[in-house]
């Protein structure tokens, strides 16, 4: 029985099953198309499948690299679309299911061998341009985020800092911990995502959760004291079609595991439940983002602000959350950063089979630190957390979340062997998937530059 059709009941027509290598074993003759065994591929299938996971440590790994500082920026994504914001988030959720459940069918598109990762499957459907695309897109995706740490985590450092009349400055506060990531993203070639270190990035998000939510219902907009900006008790409002496009940017942020899932699968003792694990993982991520988001919305309405944090006042139970996210995020940049520069770093050659290992060891070093030197100096220059993260989400994660899984598919499985009710969804999420690249990026450009010209001002 196919993987896919146990999962989702979608005819075997469309699905290939699992009759082929699951280990990597068969997998390396795999071609890129030019007649020639690609050594990047060899690699990917020898470190992606070890099949020894459990469907627990995948529904953790999937909330780890979902629930994270986005969970700060998720009220104000409400207060730009209102509180049908909170129907996009759960509309989103079951975007997400659905476009894994597909990712994951573009994986095994070719009988008896699996295609091991995001940019594989897109060079399989779209050849080396589809490839070097699809690198392009994870790049700027893992450097967005970890940009999007950086600031959070330098501003938080500073917040906390002056509450304790100790001050910092904001830029050595980012270059700190620019440099506490920066130490083992170098040092260590790759970094495996153990369970453990998922259980607690999302034991840490989630305490985070509930306790913005609960501090946040008990510390509602009162009156003027907590920031003198205040001058009118916030409003609620259900809709702003206007913001709408850039929230669905915002969200999908929250949701673009798909670069992730090839290798969360490919750790899995049972792939075949892959399909309900991440509904599962999907659906404790949402409930998160619903609690986060409702509660800021109903404290503080049109007076919210990205980070929450900065709504506030200063509690300990507040600060110990802040500082259990900045710790969260300090060991999660590198695997982030990891999993994006190792597979640029084999696209151009950076492997000790081709330059041998001081020389890989080199260039693996140099190639790292630019990237943080360039990460670190984006930081500076653009310290604008809620407004970094609506760029990103409008550049790659709509082209992560939205496109990439809908026209791998259609393209490996073909128009003639897919079902019309699953073209038309295939259509309508690149629809709204483009419409919300291209206004979310329009106003994550008009977000940026108000926030640039009032922080000159």
């Amino acid at each position: 029985m196919p993987a896919s059709q146990q999962e989702t009941g979608v005819s075997s027509a469309v699905d290939y099953g699992y009759s082929g290598s699951t280990n990597g074993a068969d997998s390396s003759s795999q071609s890129d198309g030019s007649g020639k065994d690609s050594g990047a591929n060899d690699v990917y299938l020898e470190h992606a499948v070890k099949r020894t996971g459990s469907w627990v440590g995948a529904v953790f790994n999937i909330m780890c690299i979902s629930i994270g500082t986005g969970t700060m920026n998720l009220p104000s994504v409400v207060k730009r679309c209102g509180w049908f914001g909170i129907i996009l988030m759960i509309v989103m959720a079951v975007i997400g299911w659905y476009v894994g459940v597909l990712f994951k069918r573009t994986m095994y598109a070719r009988p008896n061998r699996r295609i091991s990762s995001f940019s594989l499957v897109t060079r399989e459907a779209f050849g080396p341009a589809g490839y070097w695309f699809a690198t392009t897109i994870t790049y700027l995706y893992c450097c967005g985020t970890v940009i999007s740490w950086i600031i959070v985590s330098g501003t938080q450092i500073t917040r906390l800092l002056g509450f304790a009349d100790a001050h910092l400055n904001q830029k050595i506060s980012m270059t700190i911990i620019a440099v506490v990531m920066w130490i083992p993203f170098t040092l260590l070639k790759t970094l495996g995502e153990i369970t453990i270190s998922s259980v607690f990035g999302v034991l840490t998000a989630m305490f985070t959760v509930f306790v913005l939510a609960v501090k946040a219902l008990q510390h509602r907009y009162t009156d003027t004291y907590y920031n003198p900006d205040y001058t009118s008790p916030p409003t609620h409002t259900f809709i702003i079609g206007s913001g709408i496009p850039s929230a669905l940017a915002s969200i999908s942020f929250m949701y673009a595991g798909a670069v992730a899932f090839p290798h969360i699968e490919g750790n899995m003792k049972k792939p075949k439940q892959f399909g309900w694990m991440l509904a599962l993982a999907n659906t404790l991520v949402c409930g998160a983002y619903t609690l986060s988001s409702a509660t800021g919305y109903a404290a503080f309405g049109s007076q919210t602000m990205s980070p929450i944090l900065n709504n506030l006042p200063n509690l300990a139970i507040v600060n110990a959350a802040t500082i259990l996210i900045i710790i969260h995020v300090v060991f999660a940049a590198p695997v982030m950063l990891v999993s994006a520069n190792l597979e640029l770093e084999l696209a151009v050659g950076v492997m000790p089979g081709i330059m041998g290992k001081k020389k890989e060891f080199f260039w693996r070093f140099v190639m790292r630190t630019v990237t943080m030197a360039i990460l670190l100096a984006v930081s500076i220059a653009i310290p604008y957390f809620g407004q970094v993260i609506d760029l990103v989400s409008a550049i790659s994660t709509t082209v992560v979340f939205f496109l990439v899984p809908v026209f791998c598919y259609v393209k490996l499985f073909g128009w003639n062997r897919i079902p019309k009710y699953e073209l038309v969804l295939c259509f309508l999420l690149s629809i709204i998937g483009g419409i919300a690249c291209v206004w979310g990026l329009i106003d994550a450009i008009k977000s940026l530059r108000d926030a640039v010209h009032k922080g000159h001002g």
